[in-house]
């Protein structure tokens, strides 16, 4: 009867650990997860920002040749709100 609770004590130590070790990991794995997917969003801003800014490119003979309106908007400054 002793050595049996002996080895169900030292099995609950062993499992106490597994879990700690398998929340650990899974932990690294959503860290890694969502940074994958920030640098994949991120990724894909830029091909979309540069792919504007090479359509704007190829474009600027004609925008600049055509009227056009520049709209400044100032910043509201805190004294202001």
């Amino acid at each position: 009867m002793f050595k049996a609770r002996e080895s169900y004590k030292h099995l609950l130590f062993l499992m106490k650990k597994a879990t700690k070790i398998q929340r650990r990991f899974r932990l690294y794995l959503f860290q890694k997860q969502t940074k994958d997917r920030v640098e994949e969003l991120t990724n894909e801003s830029l091909f979309v920002w540069k792919e504007m800014m090479d359509e704007f490119k190829e474009k600027w003979q004609l925008i600049k040749t055509r009227k056009r309106v520049e709209v400044h908007i100032n910043s509201i400054s805190i004294n202001e709100l």
